[in-house]
Parts: structure tokens; sequence; C-alpha cells
């Protein structure tokens, strides 16, 4: 495998064993295999014009595709939930949904480092920290209170036909504007992925007045790591999505069960 020729191309050439590059979605392909029409709707983005990338846009040579590969279940995690999402259109489905907290979370992130790879959250190309690089791919932890959190409320650009948004989240600093985060919405589920710890702090005190009525009326709500996100419905009840965390489900009653289940 030739490092020298990818380095400055795959984001995650610092783990070393890059190949040929890859032409990675910038926001996996899986979710728009869910039987729906969805566009991918993108919102803060410098780099494409309009806000509504054509379908080669989508695609950026970020990631090689040795590393590419290695991140496929991450894909396979948002995909699932992309499915269950089309499944509940039907008023008369109610069934549940129970992932892996984890691998969402990194998809989560993978995500948002896929956007500044590809000049999307900003109008400079931006490549993780090597310690950023190995926690998506799950070689190290995710520090306490980074990552994700759901949000209460519901994406104001969702459509029946589903799509995706992704609204960076920038502050200043003596060094200029940094990314600290990003809101990533699919098929209107709004998820924070957050790079700084006090964020979502931040975010519900109103420091960035533009966000705080952005999902709810009632201003901005963040759960860490939560235990489920619950589905509102315009028709039927509420579905649920279980996040199972460090191999446990957490129950309202305090009580747990181990996940994935023992085979």
């Amino acid at each position: 495998m030739n490092d020298k020729i990818n380095k400055s191309r795959c984001w995650a050439n610092s783990l070393g064993g890059c190949d040929t590059m890859s032409g990675e979605h910038v926001v996996s392909n899986a979710i728009f295999k869910a039987g729906c029409s969805c566009p991918i709707i993108i919102e803060g983005v410098k780099r494409i014009r309009d806000g509504a990338p054509t379908r080669g846009a989508e695609k950026s040579n970020i990631l090689c595709r040795h590393h590419n590969s290695i991140l496929s279940p991450l894909d396979e995690t948002i995909g699932r939930i992309a499915r269950f999402q089309a499944e509940a259109n039907d008023k008369n489905f109610d069934g549940s949904l129970i992932v892996e907290g984890e691998l969402l979370e990194r998809w989560l992130l993978k995500t948002v480092i896929n956007s500044a790879a590809a000049g999307w959250a900003a109008p400079v190309k931006w490549q993780p920290s090597p310690s950023i690089a190995r926690a998506i791919f799950g070689l190290e932890p995710i520090p306490e209170k980074l990552g994700l959190y759901s949000v209460d409320g519901v994406d104001p650009s969702h459509r029946p036909t589903g799509g995706v948004t992704f609204t960076p989240i920038h502050m200043g600093t003596s060094l200029g504007k940094i990314l600290v985060g990003a809101y990533v919405t699919v098929h209107g589920m709004p998820l924070l992925a957050s790079l700084k710890t006090d964020l979502p702090e931040m975010l519900e005190a109103g420091n960035i007045p533009d966000l705080t009525n952005r999902f709810s009326p009632n201003g901005l709500k963040h759960l860490y790591h939560p235990g489920a996100i619950v589905m509102s419905r315009k028709e039927g009840d509420p579905v649920f999505i279980g996040l199972s965390w460090n191999g446990l489900l957490r129950y309202a009653d305090g009580t747990t069960a181990p996940y994935p289940y023992e085979k």
C-alpha cells in the first residue's frame, strides 16, 4: 500500500495502510436505499452554492478504499435506522429497533469529518487529529461529553419524502472560527455531534440565537448518550430506537440488559 500518494487526501492517513482513493459518499448512501425518494439538503455549506448538490457532488476523495471498507458497519447502522424510519411511515407499524450507540456515534462523527474534509463545513478543507481518527475507527474511546446527543424536536426542513441536513457549528477564537460540532438530521430526526464539551449547554443558553428554536419553539434540549430516541408520528403512536452503550440497554425503570444479545 502506498501511503505517500494518499497522505494528504485520506483523512485517516494517520492510521497508516492507505491504498487507492474510494470516492467516499460524504453522507452514507445507505440512508438513501430505504425505499424513499430522499434528497440531501445541505445547510451552512460553503462549497456547494445552492445547498442542493448533484449526485456527483455527494462523493469526494476523502477516504482510501482500505479505511472506507473498515467503516462499513457504521454505514450499515444508519442504513438500519433509515429503513426503520421508512417502515414507520405506515401508521399501523408498531415495531422498534435497537442499535449499538457507539456505532451510531462513530457514524455521526464520521459524517462530520467527511463533510469537513470534503469542504462542506467551511471554505477550507479540514482533516481530523490522529486522536479523532482513532476514535472514529473504534481504536480509542471518545472522550466523555463529546460525540452524540439526541435533540428534542424535528428538523423544520423535513419533508415526507425524507432527506438529510447538515448544519455545521462554528465558534470564534483568537485563531479564527473553528468547527465545534454539527447538527445532522436523518429523515427529520436531529442529532448533535459535539466536538466541545460545553457546546450543548452553550446552545441551550442561546449563545447561537439562529439555532435556539431550530427544532422546537421551546428551545434546544439535548441528551448525551440517550438510552432511546422517541420518534413521534403524524399518524400512529410514537416508535422507539433503543441505543445500547458499553454493551448494555438501559430501561426507564433502572434495569439493564446486555446488547448485542448473546447467541
